[in-house]
């Protein structure tokens, strides 16, 4: 049986805080960046190993009668929703109100990482599967997938309702 996505969003609430990541700014472009944490099952069908995903969040300095939320998604593969954070902030200025919502999909950014050794390499070699395999087994492996990315999503974004009412 699949997990109910609804219920573990509320049962599981994002503490934002500052991003506390070297050269990742407080604020910018008339925003204010904070982000949050969150567990998630490995294995959606097997809740039985957690890993975190994370989400960056652009809020405007100034308040504005807007209460309006976007996620923006990077496309991938393995790109950070960090990297989007420039042209987040210049496409979208800070004066229209919006919330700006940049999700880290699982093994990227401040996400439980995919790497090919203890320090996170992204070389793809040999050595590399077999610590892959031997960190994550094969079946753990095959969650790090669109599938996956989606219920993510979908979690992330009910505890961002869950927390902001109405938006």
């Amino acid at each position: 049986m699949a997990l109910n996505t609804t219920e573990y969003a509320l049962g599981h609430r994002c503490v934002w805080s500052t991003c506390n990541v070297t050269g990742y700014p407080s604020i910018y472009r008339e925003y204010k960046v904070d982000c949050c944490t969150l567990s998630v099952p490995l294995n959606y069908a097997r809740p039985n190993r957690s890993i975190t995903i994370s989400m960056s969040r652009l809020s405007p300095l100034q308040s504005t009668s807007q209460n309006n939320t976007l996620f923006i998604l990077m496309g991938g593969p393995g790109a950070s929703g960090w990297n989007l954070l420039e042209s987040a902030a210049l496409l979208i200025p800070a004066q229209l109100g919006l919330t700006i919502i940049l999700p880290d999909h699982r093994g990227t950014g401040l996400s439980t990482v995919l790497g090919c050794d203890d320090n996170d390499s992204q070389t793809i070699t040999t050595d590399c599967i077999t610590y892959l395999i031997s960190k994550w087994d094969i079946e753990g492996l095959n969650q790090f997938s669109i599938t996956a990315a989606a219920h993510d999503l979908s979690v992330q974004i009910q505890v961002y309702q869950a927390d902001h009412p109405g938006r």
